[in-house]
């Protein structure tokens, strides 16, 4: 029988794919990073307030405070990522920022004492290759040489960016914070980051129907997603949650294959194979 953690885990990898698919289909339709990330965070705040009200939750305690630094985390990634991405290939930087699981796993395995085991070990090897395959890595033009070392560098910069907040989702789970609660906390700050982030680099959101439309999507995928993620490290070992979590690229890529009409070759479906693999392999025996 798979575990209730599990469960919660492959909810949220599918949640938060879909809430990246969309994200990608905003910018392709010309809605900026800053004011997607703007609209997001209104819709994500109050919702997370009232569900951590109507649940009794709603307390700012000390634990809780643990949302500050996941609110910037959070934003520290995605600015990292986006910057690499500008820098050189995406079918380069994309599986970098990706394999972040193996920060968090390390992290666990090191200091907060889960153990390391051979299934955990395959389950990284094939979640990473994976990544590998359905991402086109070194299949870009020019190839890798054509990167430039500052691109490799932010999204490894990402990369440690969102490890680590999933180890802050950790922390805050075994304090005992209601997952809507600790996101609640996390928006908070991270709506100031994002307005902050807007003013700067575009003189301040620039708010339209397709940005709400684009931001309601991704706001309640989120908030559902993250809010599985965060119960799921509160029974679950975070070295086996995270790479589970991680493989959300695979509903991306079904996404993009069956909504947009990308083509479903062999490379990607070995890839989707692969990915299935790893989350067998992530599950307790």
């Amino acid at each position: 029988m798979v575990p209730p953690y599990i469960r919660l885990a492959l909810v949220a990898m599918v949640l938060v794919g879909v809430a990246d698919f969309v994200y990608g289909r905003a910018v392709r339709r010309g809605i900026s990073p800053g004011t997607m990330t703007s609209s997001q965070a209104c819709f994500f705040v109050p919702a997370t307030g009232l569900w951590a009200y109507l649940q009794g939750a709603y307390a700012w305690t000390a634990p809780t405070l643990l949302g500050a630094a996941a609110g910037l985390l959070t934003f520290l990634g995605l600015w990292a990522f986006m910057r690499s991405v500008s820098l050189g290939q995406a079918s380069v930087t994309t599986p970098i920022y990706r394999i972040s699981f193996a920060v968090t796993a390390l992290a666990a395995i090191l200091f907060l004492g889960e153990p390391m085991t051979l299934r955990k070990g395959a389950g990284f090897l094939l979640a990473a290759a994976s990544i590998f395959l359905l991402s086109d890595f070194g299949r870009g033009n020019g190839g890798i040489a054509s990167v430039r070392p500052a691109s490799i560098l932010w999204a490894l910069g990402a990369m440690a960016s969102v490890g680590f907040l999933n180890i802050v989702y950790k922390l805050g789970a075994a304090a005992g914070v209601a997952p809507a609660m600790l996101l609640h906390s996390q928006g908070t700050f991270f709506i100031f980051i994002a307005f902050g982030y807007a003013r700067v680099s575009q003189g301040g959101p620039r708010f339209s129907r397709a940005g709400w439309a684009h931001a309601l999507v991704t706001g309640v995928c989120l908030l559902g997603g993250l809010t599985a993620l965060v119960a799921a490290f509160r029974e679950g070992e975070a070295s086996v949650v995270t790479p589970i979590g991680q493989l959300s690229f695979v509903v991306s890529a079904l996404l993009a294959t069956f909504w947009m009409g990308e083509r479903l070759t062999p490379r990607k479906t070995a890839g989707l194979a692969l990915a299935a693999a790893a989350i067998l392999a992530f599950t307790p025996a």
